[in-house]
């Protein structure tokens, strides 16, 4: 068996997907956090590392899905990969878009907007998905997982109280604990947090954290509208992607304003890693079935490997 392996960096998390080549069923999964932000490369590459030994994963079958800049990503394809030292490089964005195209939901969809919101902020950029062309991308830090996360930590220490020997340390700890109850109150109506409380472990409703986060929420529904609107092309759907997906007040709010379809896979925080490790199974069969040239004859060249779609101009949608 033949496996592939594709990691992606974020700035608190790092995920790493091993898949089975012949298939493209997955073998192994794996994820590195907490670590601090300077050092969210390093732990990506030593989870690179890692995956790669335990899988036996040749480092022309690893590929690296790294945060880039919005502002550059018009100058080339988002599927673009870039050689490295001991693997492949991509930006995040052509790995998403990779995943995606791979679960038929962007099937006929001819523009996409795909709004990342993670830990630092979030980032919208829309693209053409199957030949990877990035017409319009843009960032802001005004809203995102860190910022949600640091807004019920203040609540629950003014409402509930702390030990007054509460360490630097501890805070940390309870930042984890908030960041894992978050995920949970997508599915869950209630979750437990543990923290240097004074009456013991408390319970975060779900209700009540939408209304911690509401008015983040409005910003970045905002923001998400008008980046669509200003977008130099029209946009088919969005997609929603990164660990702040799960938040369901953000689903049910941009789903509710936004006149196009919203669409968030099962998988929003983890995908990244899942693309690039299928963008590494593309690279392999593409390399597999080159033919055999006799020496002294020139190769044709080789097809390219998303043909230009000819999309006829439909018209732009606007907010609610």
């Amino acid at each position: 068996m033949r496996t592939v392996l594709g990691v992606s960096v974020g700035s608190t998390t790092a995920r790493a997907t091993a898949l089975d080549a012949a298939d493209d069923s997955v073998c192994s999964a794996s994820v590195a956090r907490p670590f601090e932000s300077s050092g969210h490369v390093s732990a990506a590459l030593e989870l690179l590392d890692s995956m790669a030994v335990a899988h036996q994963v040749e480092p022309a079958d690893s590929i690296l899905a790294v945060p880039d800049n919005p502002a550059g990503r018009s100058q080339t394809s988002a599927y673009s990969m870039h050689q490295a030292d001991r693997f492949m490089v991509v930006s995040e964005l052509g790995a998403q878009l990779r995943f995606l195209r791979g679960t038929g939901q962007l099937e006929g969809l001819r523009t996409v907007a795909v709004c990342d919101v993670g830990a630092s902020g979030t980032t919208v950029s829309v693209a053409d998905p199957k030949i990877g062309n990035v017409f319009w991308s843009v960032r802001t830090t005004g809203f995102g997982g860190n910022m949600c996360d640091e807004a019920v930590r203040n609540y629950l220490l003014a409402t509930y109280g702390a030990d007054e020997l509460v360490s630097s340390a501890t805070l940390d700890g309870l930042v984890v604990a908030i960041r894992y109850a978050r995920e949970q109150l997508s599915s869950l109506r209630v979750a437990e947090i543990p923290g240097p409380f004074i009456g013991g472990p408390v319970r975060l409703w779900r209700s009540t954290f939408e209304d911690i986060v509401d008015r983040g929420v409005r910003f970045i529904e905002d923001w998400i509208a008008s980046a669509i609107v200003e977008a130099p092309k029209a946009v088919n759907a969005l997609v929603l992607v990164g660990g702040c997906a799960h938040i369901p007040t953000l689903r049910r709010v941009l789903r509710r304003d936004l006149r196009l379809p919203v669409l968030v896979p099962a998988m929003p925080d983890s995908l990244t890693s899942h693309g690039a490790a299928l963008l590494a199974s593309d690279a392999m069969r593409r390399r597999s079935s080159r033919p055999l040239v006799a020496v002294g004859t020139i190769a044709a060249p080789a097809q390219a490997a998303f043909a230009s779609a000819g999309y006829d101009a439909i018209p732009r949608h606007r907010t609610a």
